[in-house]
């Protein structure tokens, strides 16, 4: 059997203060920082592939982006560009990555020398895989009487003597628990989480988080707990769904789900340590062994409208949402494509959308794996780039804010269905058991 090398890195971002945060419509102007937010790599290397990933704690990032991280890294080790997997945590209290300015040493330059630096750490390894569940800290965010997914994933690596070396986390809830009142640059619950694993493991140790089906998803917090629990009428996000009677944005008591105003650190802390708790008690059940199997492919999706889909409303909303991409270097009369990328590592295999995924989605794509003798099927989203919400066609009926921001996009309503269809045939090729 080939043997196993896996090295990890952990590097702190550096945002200006005063610039901007991503995430909400409303204009946030940082006024210092909260918390540390960081890029974490985990380079894996079986002698004939290897394989680097790396967890970035701001809202999103850009293909371009991508692109330029990859060179960046290629240009210094021996990892093959293809085989970088970036994504993002989500957090809202970010600057944007994409905008040099917002930066005191380019985030780019950072990603780099975080996954450089794990490649040249390499040692010995073994790893292993679980599942969990964490239940009661996170709601449908547009009709709050859906499920959401509440899988939790573990990818343990322990050094060869058995010293804890890293994690990979996942887990599908939006990091929004700091709203559009928030100032201060923050890592929000998924920062907190990392930084408690690794303040628990000690030195070395490195704690990667990736973003599951989160599009339709958002934190249970304290504050929305007792907001429901109150029974006034409550409308959800995009206006999809109204619960306890008649919504009024003008009367005292109803409030919108997707309100963030008020909440705390304390609630983002509170949530990261119910998710570790999980996390732990799936870490301690792991048998980590010397499995090196390593693969990587990339699959480029056609996301345009097919001729015979409804055509694309002429809003004011989604005319507003078209001029915000093209700022970003997104045309909405250019060919739309991007990549999907499929990893694995040993019986894991992970899935990244370039995008905002539904928790439903989530769900299904794990079933079918499962089905297949994939045990331990992973999607990470805000993965190599994003292209807003990758929303499955059956929520166009219902409209609401992702659906708008999809037709902003100029994507495919099939977008969910051209991604499991052309990724199918690797999932097969490496599937135990395929009918």
């Amino acid at each position: 059997m080939k043997t196993l090398l896996a090295g990890v890195k952990r590097l702190e971002l550096q945002p200006k203060i005063g610039t901007d945060l991503v995430g909400y419509s409303q204009i946030q102007k940082t006024l210092g920082i909260h918390d540390p937010i960081c890029v974490r790599a985990l380079v894996l290397d079986n002698e004939e592939t290897t394989i680097a990933l790396c967890s970035i704690e701001v809202c999103f990032f850009l293909s371009s982006n991508v692109d330029q991280m990859r060179l960046l890294i290629s240009e210094r080790c021996a990892i093959l560009p293809e085989n970088i997997f970036f994504f993002a945590t989500h957090t809202h209290a970010a600057p944007a990555f994409f905008e040099p300015e917002n930066w005191l040493i380019s985030p780019l330059q950072t990603v780099a020398d975080a996954v450089v630096e794990a490649y040249e750490n390499r040692q010995s390894a073994k790893i292993g895989m679980g599942y969990g569940q964490l239940q009661g800290y996170s709601i449908n965010r547009r009709f709050m009487n859906r499920p959401v997914d509440p899988s939790i994933s573990v990818i343990r690596i322990d050094t060869a003597d058995g010293k804890p070396l890293s994690l990979l986390g996942n887990y599908g809830n939006h990091a929004v628990v700091m709203g559009y009142d928030n100032s201060y640059v923050s890592g929000d619950w998924p920062g907190y989480s990392s930084r408690r694993l690794e303040a628990d493991f000690g030195d070395g140790f490195v704690a990667l988080f990736g973003q599951g089906g989160a599009g339709d998803v958002n934190p249970l917090t304290e504050t929305v707990r007792q907001k429901l629990a109150a029974g006034h009428p409550v409308e959800a996000i995009g206006s999809t769904s109204t619960m306890y009677g008649h919504y009024d944005k003008n009367t005292q008591h109803s409030w919108n789900i997707g309100d963030r105003v008020g909440t705390t650190f304390i609630e983002a802390e509170t949530i990261a340590i119910a998710y570790n708790k999980e996390v732990m008690r799936v870490w301690r059940s792991i048998e980590a062994t010397q499995n090196s199997d390593l693969w990587a492919v990339t699959v480029t999706i056609d996301a345009a409208p097919a001729p015979d889909e409804p055509p694309i409303p002429d809003t004011p909303e989604i005319n507003h949402l078209r001029q915000r991409f093209k700022q970003r270097s997104v045309s909405f009369d250019d060919p739309i494509e991007f990549d999907v990328m499929v990893i694995g590592i040993g019986d894991a295999v992970l899935v990244g959308h370039p995008g905002e995924t539904f928790s439903e989605n989530s769900i299904a794509l794990r079933k079918l794996c499962q089905q297949m003798g994939i045990t331990h099927p992973v999607l990470i989203t805000y993965a190599n780039g994003w292209n807003t919400y990758l929303t499955p066609e059956n929520a166009y009926a219902e409209g609401g804010y992702e659906v708008t921001a999809a037709q902003g996009f100029g994507l495919s309503r099939n977008i969910q269905d051209r991604i499991l269809t052309d990724i199918l045939p690797h999932l097969k090729a490496k599937a135990p058991r395929s009918n």
